[in-house]
């Protein structure tokens, strides 16, 4: 391998595995322990602990979890070893979530979860043969946003069933746990049962409180505060309000969920042109309109933006066609003389120079005649307005509207973008306005658009209602040499 190749695989690993840390940097850190404790040496076998643990593990495997440490049932040395394990493994950790499920006992107020091989003779074995409730929490003490401690230890239990008991330290005795709050910050203990109330195994493959826990805990996005709610009502309606799990705990205002949420979509930029409803109708109520005068009532309205832009394109358009012929004055003067004579009939004549009658609405400031001269755009400009129309005639091109734009395109460099538009349509491109010069009022264009733009339409029309003897008048009359192709085809159906 040569130096080169050598030096650019190692930049391609540093830059990887800076770009995996980074990515790793935003994400929590979630570890799990899992205990379940069903074959118990000294009591009868428990039904579902065992399922139940396996069914956590998988959900919070699935999850994402950095660690999930399942055992099952574990002797006391195991237990006590595991929960030092977890110590470590929890040191760092954004979120940690103890699950035990088996039997648990309270002796002077501690709560203590039992080991499969513990033997309980009097209440003073307890602190050699089970593990306090205290060292599960303090394993979980260094844990920076969520210590979540899960207990389906609220069964009922056979180790204090004997009639008669030596008692060394005297204290109190129950066969079920009490509510502890918890002293570390940020830290949830949540109880199958109410203190002092039992849990079921239920029917099932799962105890009604872990095939809630599964349906919920690790929903993404959900908080776990909800998220333990949700629990508590399914468990209530399974149990017929029997079995009401419990949670200890508090944490601060902001959601914390063991699944986060999904990346929110990206959702694609609105064209600015749809931004502003009125504007856009208002730009087609002075298309419909055409005139030099429509354009100008636009502008008055709105000076700036996407569609203003347009307009002026559009009455620098008619400004040219204006040129391409000569201003008959005279017509105009007796045009207006007419005018005057017919309104003398009816009424004393108005100035020529009147405003006509308003009408409510956009339509009557659009056909309201503005100032005379023309707004003017130069030659980059026009280019620019057309490059934006045919980008907003691309979201939702229909081929009148491609023919109609090929028809006013005056920018040769969009030239070659509209006919290959016009061909993913089927369409054959039309000749757009072609002029020789154009200088100020300078000389005579030739503009051969407008006749192929009559033919088009006459197509269009005779094609959905096509008959014979208009096919061929067409083809007779046709003056658009583009479309001779199309005329031919159209003969062709009728049979000609």
């Amino acid at each position: 391998m040569s130096t080169l190749l050598r030096y650019a695989v190692r930049i391609f690993c540093i830059l990887s595995l800076g770009a995996l840390a980074a990515g790793n940097a935003s994400a929590d850190t979630r570890v799990a322990l899992i205990i379940g404790n069903a074959k118990y040496e000294h009591a009868d076998t428990l039904a579902n602990t065992v399922n139940d643990a396996n069914a956590i593990a998988t959900l919070l495997t699935n999850a994402g979890f950095n660690v999930v440490d399942e055992r099952k049932n574990v002797g006391v040395v195991e237990f006590k070893r595991a929960v030092r394990e977890f110590l470590n493994a929890a040191a760092n950790a954004d979120i940690a979530v103890v699950y035990y499920s088996g039997h648990g006992i309270e002796i002077g107020g501690v709560n203590y979860l039992i080991p499969v091989d513990a033997k309980l003779a009097n209440d003073f074995d307890v602190d050699d043969e089970a593990i306090p409730l205290d060292r599960l929490m303090l394993a979980t003490q260094g844990v920076k946003k969520l210590s979540l401690i899960i207990l389906d230890a609220c069964r009922d239990n056979p180790f204090l069933r004997a009639p008669a008991r030596a008692s060394a330290a005297k204290r109190s005795v129950a066969n079920r746990l009490v509510g502890v709050e918890p002293t570390s910050a940020d830290t949830l203990i949540a109880y199958a049962a109410k203190a002092g109330s039992v849990s079921y195994d239920g029917n099932g493959a799962n105890s009604p409180f872990t095939t809630a826990l599964v349906k919920y805990i690790a929903q993404p996005g959900l908080d776990i505060r909800i998220a333990l709610g949700k629990v508590r009502d399914d468990v209530l309606a399974s149990t017929g309000k029997r079995q009401e799990p419990f949670v200890y705990g508090s944490l601060g205002g902001t959601d914390i969920s063991l699944v986060p949420a999904p990346p929110a979509p990206r959702v694609a930029a609105t064209p600015a042109a749809d931004s502003n409803a009125s504007v856009a109708a208002d730009y087609e109520m002075a298309e419909r309109v055409g005139s030099r005068q429509g354009w100008q009532a636009f502008l008055a309205a709105h000076e700036s933006g996407y569609y203003a832009s347009l307009a002026r394109a559009q009455i620098t358009k008619l400004s040219v066609g204006a040129v391409s012929g000569p201003a008959d004055a005279s017509a105009a003067n007796k045009k207006l003389g007419a005018t005057a004579g017919i309104a003398s009939k009816e009424g004393p004549p108005q100035p020529p120079d009147s405003a006509p009658e308003q009408k409510p609405g956009r339509e009557a400031a659009l056909q309201t005649v503005g100032a005379n001269e023309p707004a003017t755009m130069s030659a980059e400009q026009i280019c620019k307005a057309e490059a934006t129309r045919l980008a907003q005639l691309r979201l939702n091109p229909t081929s009148d509207k491609i023919i109609g734009f090929s028809h006013d395109l005056t920018c040769k460099e969009l030239r070659p973008q509209v006919k290959r538009l016009m061909e993913s349509f089927g369409l054959e491109p039309l000749k757009t306005a072609t002029t020789e010069t154009i200088d100020g009022l300078g000389e005579k264009s030739i503009d051969i658009a407008q006749a192929c733009k009559r033919d088009a339409a006459e197509l269009a029309r005779i094609r959905a209602n096509l008959d014979r003897e208009s096919a061929i008048r067409f083809a007779r009359e046709l003056k658009c040499e583009d479309l001779r192709a199309q005329a031919a085809r159209l003969l062709d159906s009728v049979g000609n």
